[in-house]
């Protein structure tokens, strides 16, 4: 006899929310005034960039096009488009704000993907939400410079998550279906594959971290869709604008934290469950990616829970 579920039992209608597990980044964030003979040079990186201009004004050459940007605009460019600041372009000194961030939500960044570079102005509720949330961030940067205390340490987080659902709101405005609409060079084939790589990505580390059995990487994912390692990778960049293994990473980072805030877990067991052969493979590069050793994380995640 199938036993009666009583959560289901006598129930008439269930609907149920997608799981949400999702790592923001950001970098290298500063605010900076600076003379009118000040320059920044052409570059690009793999991230995100905000850049809004806090008084006077400032000319960015973007992707080729060249923008002016006025007090209060904010210019967003998306990873990989080569830019350089030509300085305030009017002989006045100048103050700007600019962060650099990362996704790892996968729908978000194709949508964010699929945005030119753009300046983001003009009374709307996005814009205002959006200049809030840098307002907030900027803020705490300031404090910080003072203050280190955990406190302001929360604050920061705060500004910086209302930051991400700001930007968030803001693409949602934008783009009312992006995922359907993003990226139309892209077959449905592509999209498939790239749905079912990172599905697979996700499997692998999971039941490795529930179960010490490790999971497949990319080329044993490629092997077991039936398509070569090089196509998939292939796939899943054009789609989400990062490589399999990248995503990977963020993946078992985010899983090696959670296994170590359990004591009862030893680095050795952690990093096994993870596939990893050679702990100390895994302890250099936990320790690139987060600037700490994974005992220094235990002890500081413990610390800050005894608070």
């Amino acid at each position: 006899m199938i036993p009666i579920d009583p959560v289901t039992h006598h129930s008439i209608d269930n609907r149920m929310s997608p799981d949400i597990q999702a790592a923001f980044h950001i970098f290298a964030a500063h605010w900076r005034k600076v003379n009118s003979e000040w320059q920044y040079p052409e570059h690009s990186h793999s991230m995100f960039e905000i850049n809004i201009v806090l008084q006077g004004q400032q000319k960015m050459t973007v992707g080729g096009v060249t923008f002016t940007q006025q007090t209060g605009e904010i210019l967003f460019i998306r990873p990989g488009v080569r830019h350089s600041s030509l300085g305030s372009g009017s002989g006045h000194e100048m103050t700007y704000y600019c962060l650099h961030f990362d996704i790892d939500d996968l729908i978000l960044r194709r949508a964010l993907l699929t945005i030119d570079s753009v300046i983001i102005s003009g009374d709307t509720p996005e814009h205002r939400a959006i200049r809030s949330a840098l307002d907030n961030i900027i803020s705490s940067t300031m404090q910080s410079e003072a203050d280190h205390s955990h406190r302001n340490r929360l604050v920061t987080l705060h500004a910086s998550l209302q930051f991400l659902a700001a930007l968030t709101g803001w693409i949602v405005s934008v783009m009312p279906n992006p995922v359907q609409g993003a990226n139309t060079a892209a077959t449905e084939n592509t999209l498939a594959l790239a749905n079912a790589v990172e599905g697979l990505l996700q499997e692998s580390v999971f039941t490795a971290a529930a179960t010490g059995e490790r999971g497949g990487g990319i080329e044993a994912i490629a092997a077991r869709l039936g398509y070569s390692s090089t196509h998939c990778n292939r796939a899943f960049n054009q789609i989400y604008g990062m490589s399999p293994r990248q995503y990977l990473s963020g993946l078992i980072i985010r899983q090696a934290k959670l296994l170590l805030m359990d004591n009862n877990l030893s680095v050795d067991t952690i990093a096994h469950r993870l596939g990893y052969r050679d702990v100390s493979h895994f302890s250099k590069q936990f320790k690139r990616w987060t600037g700490l050793p994974p005992m220094g994380y235990r002890r500081l995640s413990h610390d800050e829970q005894a608070l």
